[in-house]
């Protein structure tokens, strides 16, 4: 028997889905290979994490005042109230088109994954490289908040369009997204609110949690969503609260990443 006989046997949500189960499979294991391994080399062998600070050190030797302006921009791309009005609107999009099992998915992502994240902090407790006036579970700084939220919103957001998306159609979407994430997740390493541990920790962490959702959200028939209409919704939504937020935040955060002198710290938060 062929190996396309094998899958015809198989249930349909296998036989329609069998590739993107074994994508989602694969970035599970991984993910958590190398989210766990990190917890074991900083928080069990070496808290004095040598990538940490020879990373921290080097960005910020490059800091500059334009650079650190765009930064901020960045940054604040991603700030809490960003990603809550971004997936507010993905839920409005989603409530209108009556796509329920969809909406479900898309809300445990981001709502499940902040919450998780906010656990993991709580229970490690790791000190920023820098007093940055944070208050609340934000003191702490391991896994990046930044990095895990905006993973699972824009890879659910990825995972919704390819279900409906043809391959070519995908490549641009996930690339921006992808990129998107990325930018943000460098901009909290550049302002040195985050160790490189900590951010690759929320990546890794929000592609964990993405995946395993995937895996239960491929077994349903894909819900007809008009992806490049809620791209558009998303997009606003996005445009509209960046801007609020950088409109009536900058200032405060540009003298919170700015006004500090910059120094490597290890990880302990106390001086070297």
């Amino acid at each position: 028997m062929n190996w396309r006989s094998r899958i015809d046997r198989l249930p349909l949500p296998l036989r329609q889905e069998w590739r993107a189960l074994l994508l989602f499979g694969a970035i599970l294991v991984t993910s958590a290979w190398l989210f766990f391994e990190i917890i074991e080399e900083v928080f069990l062998e070496d808290p004095l994490f040598g990538p940490d600070n020879l990373t921290y050190a080097a960005l910020q030797a490059l800091r500059n005042p334009m650079l650190d302006r765009l930064m901020i921009g960045i940054t604040e791309l991603g700030d809490t109230w960003v990603v809550v009005a971004v997936t507010a609107a993905g839920a409005v999009w989603l409530m209108y088109k009556r796509a329920w099992h969809t909406l479900i998915y898309w809300l445990m992502a981001v709502g499940g994954g902040s919450l998780i994240n906010s656990a993991i902090k709580l229970g490690l407790q790791r000190a920023r490289p820098g007093d940055l006036n944070y208050g609340g579970v934000s003191v702490f700084s391991f896994p990046s908040g930044h990095s895990t939220t905006n993973a699972v919103l824009y890879g659910m957001l990825i995972m919704i369009m390819a279900r409906e998306l043809p391959f070519r159609s995908r490549i641009p979407i996930v690339t921006g997204l992808v990129s998107l994430v990325g930018i943000i997740a460098f901009s909290r390493l550049y302002l040195g609110a985050h160790w490189l541990s900590d951010v690759a920790g929320g990546l890794f962490f929000g592609s964990m949690w993405l995946a395993l959702l995937g895996l239960f959200y491929m077994w349903r028939p894909a819900e007809p969503v008009e992806p490049i209409k809620m791209m558009a919704v998303i997009g606003l939504a996005l445009a509209f609260g960046g801007g609020v937020n950088m409109a009536c935040n900058f200032g405060t955060d540009h003298a919170r990443y700015t006004a500090r002198s910059v120094h490597a710290l290890p990880p302990n938060g106390s001086p070297t």
